[in-house]
């Protein structure tokens, strides 16, 4: 088994490979055909080959923050300030600041590239400036970047096409219409409840398993119903998130927030991950424990304290769920 092909196995508190904030943009104008100078090509090949990995961990470190106190310094020190080193370091910053982060964060190749993408259009003002000794990498005014920026993430991380997300749909929709018991993360319960939307929304969707759990439990409301804490279930089998390999979710910050969602969830019905009900059973109490969305997607307070913890169905609650709540499907 390569590097690559080992990543992503574990959560996000474990890193795959650390690398300097700086190193990213290093890797676009690498697959973009051009010679980073501000790293070596060996090193270039192995973050390339590592990012293609979507799960991949990626830690950045950077010294940034870690220079000597000038108290410590003598004028031989001074004199010695690599310029480099010191370029490289805003770098590092430039790219942090942009992407929301800060030394020592986790994240996964998908999610990054496609943040960084978002965040920073141009190497002109991060790699390089029109100012006297802080010119910078040559290249990174030449349009490299932007090239690649404009292919989207696919062309730096592994991402399934559309006709592999159609595979995938119909694959679980099989797999859903043969069960005989369900497995779902306990917040997906009132997702379906949203999609539902009272009856005024509810049809095939292709990213997820959402209308076809419906109308399985529809046909069957006594079919048993596991709840499961993970941040995957068979709601999710042909989202483009999903990376098969690792059996992660590879969406923003992981979708660390489905996570709490769920646990949120749990907390509120008084059950734990593993309780099985049937689906009548479940939706009976669901309606009654959690009123709102609010309680659950909005986490209580409608705040989005950062990208990874957006909420989801507004500050106040979907309004779907209440609808579906007043005229369910069960």
């Amino acid at each position: 088994m390569s590097r690559a092909e080992a990543t992503g196995q574990g959560g996000m508190s474990v890193a795959d490979v650390e690398m300097r904030p700086y190193e990213l943009l290093s890797v676009i104008c690498t697959i973009g055909g051009q010679t980073c100078p501000l790293v070596t090509p060996e090193r270039a090949s192995e973050l390339t080959e590592v990012l293609r990995t979507p799960s991949c961990r990626v830690r950045f470190v950077t010294d940034a923050d870690a220079v000597p106190h000038y108290r410590t310094r003598t004028p031989a020190d001074w004199a010695a300030v690599d310029s480099e080193a010191v370029l490289n370091r805003k770098r590092d910053l430039d790219v942090l600041q942009r992407l929301g982060l800060a030394p020592g964060a986790t994240v996964r190749s998908r999610y990054v590239v496609e943040w960084l993408f978002r965040k920073i259009e141009t190497l002109v003002g991060v790699c390089c400036w029109d100012t006297a000794g802080w010119e910078g990498c040559p290249l990174a005014g030449n349009g490299t970047y932007e090239t690649v920026r404009e292919i989207g993430a696919k062309a730096v991380v592994s991402i399934p096409d559309e006709a592999e997300v159609a595979q995938r749909n119909a694959q679980a929709a099989e797999e859903i219409e043969a069960a005989d018991h369900l497995y779902v993360q306990a917040h997906i319960l009132m997702c379906i409840c949203c999609d539902y939307d009272g009856g005024r929304g509810g049809s095939k969707r292709g990213m997820d398993e959402l209308y076809e759990l419906r109308n399985k439990m529809i046909a069957n409301p006594d079919i048993p119903v596991t709840l499961v804490e993970d941040g995957l279930c068979m709601a999710c089998g042909s989202c483009d998130g999903y990376d098969v390999p690792s059996s992660r979710c590879v969406h923003q910050g992981g979708l660390i927030r489905n996570f709490k969602k769920n646990l949120d969830a749990f907390q509120l019905l008084g059950l734990m991950p593993g309780d099985t009900l049937s689906a009548r059973e479940f939706y009976r109490l669901l309606f009654e424990k959690i009123p709102s969305t609010k309680l659950v997607c909005s986490f209580q307070d409608g705040v989005v304290t950062s990208p990874a913890w957006t909420i989801c169905g507004g500050p106040d609650g979907h309004p779907g769920y209440e609808r579906t709540r007043e005229n369910p499907f069960l």
